[in-house]
């Protein structure tokens, strides 16, 4: 076997106690560490690769990435990252899809593929299937819905298998850590699969996406103006736009060094407002006045006991006891990328 010797940037490989890197430069992503090779001190050395935590490829950013669930939020995310392939901050960027023939988003992969997206077909269903087309793939995003949360397990236990080294679970809402309820609680329980699996996750929590929540199917319509909110309305909850989230992620998975990322969860926002005061400025700005309906948090719990799955009513219980916030100010990560400039709600909805 042939081990070529990297000298760190400026001088040479060191002897002696100190270790020496032995890496494949072609592949910055891939690891390699074989802890049966030992230095030996006072004679002629015998080279040793630094472990994981102190290898040279845990302070390189990951370049090989690969997204499941090419939706409202896996198309952006895709799109930021090609434009950081383009910049040279990436170097693969891989869209599974269940057919290429039949997907709902085929102009969307279309779209994607002439950007240099890779489109790779899969069935969720094997392991087997799912470890063919992640070979070479450093990190895994997931942002399929809530209704398919399912395939994460088998998704994350293929991923280990292929060599993927950090996975980023479908999130990007209300914080899941002290989830004890309802799909929030699915989401938490992943981390603990992943955790068993040893496979290092990066949880992102957004709070409500402005884009996303504030539309008819969450009984809030604009061009109509009215609305219907849990509790008293006066609740703050953190707001992120959709394309401001897709960014932040996308910077951070091509600069971070993976010991930045590993096990680590981003709490960003690009606003923190209350409905009411949504409303509020609405009306300020556009003379549109907004009539406001207001459920009670018992209403909204006897709307989820006689449908489980009412996902709004659900959500809206949630965002009125303010449990969309994502953390206190200083617990924020948005300095992580300085230039970030995030949408705040009311130039969202009136843009």
């Amino acid at each position: 076997m042939l081990l070529a010797i990297e000298s760190p940037p400026g001088g040479v490989a060191q002897w002696g106690a100190s270790d020496v890197i032995l890496s494949a430069p072609a592949d910055p992503d891939r690891t390699l560490y074989d802890p049966g090779l030992q230095q030996t001190k006072g004679s002629y050395p015998v080279l040793s690769l630094q472990p994981p935590s102190k290898s040279r490829n845990n302070m390189t950013p990951f370049k090989s990435f690969a997204i499941a669930g090419i939706g409202s939020v896996g198309a952006p995310i895709a799109e930021e990252l090609l434009k950081q392939k383009a910049a040279g901050n990436a170097r693969e960027v891989v869209l599974l899809t269940r057919s290429c023939t039949q997907s709902s988003n085929n102009k969307t992969l279309e779209r994607l593929a002439s950007h240099g997206a890779r489109v790779a077909e899969v069935d969720y269903t094997s392991e087997q299937s799912i470890i063919s087309v992640l070979h070479g793939v450093t990190v895994v995003i997931s942002t399929v819905s809530h209704m398919q949360l399912d395939i994460q397990p088998i998704l994350a236990t293929a991923a280990k298998k292929a060599g993927v080294r950090l996975f980023v679970p479908s999130e990007y809402g209300d914080p899941t850590d002290i989830a004890e309820t309802g799909v929030l609680k699915i989401k938490r329980d992943f981390h603990t699969k992943l955790r068993e699996l040893d496979l290092p996750y990066l949880l992102t929590f957004t709070g409500p996406l402005t884009d996303f929540i504030l539309v008819p199917y969450f009984h809030i319509d604009f061009e109509k103006g009215t609305a219907t909110v849990g509790g008293d309305g006066n609740a703050v909850n953190s707001f992120t736009y959709i394309p401001d989230l897709a960014r932040f992620i996308a910077y951070v998975l091509t600069h971070l060094t993976p010991e930045q990322l590993y096990w680590k969860t981003l709490r960003i926002e690009g606003d923190r407002i209350s409905f009411n005061e949504i409303f509020k400025q609405y009306t300020a700005k556009t003379g549109k006045k907004i009539t406001v309906s207001y459920q009670t948090l018992p209403e909204l719990e006897a709307a989820l006991k006689a449908n489980p799955y009412d996902v709004a009513s659900f959500l809206s219980s949630e965002w009125a006891q303010g449990r969309g916030l994502v953390g206190k100010p200083e617990e924020l990560s948005n300095g992580l990328y300085p230039a970030w400039n995030p949408k705040k709600v009311i130039d969202v909805i009136t843009q």
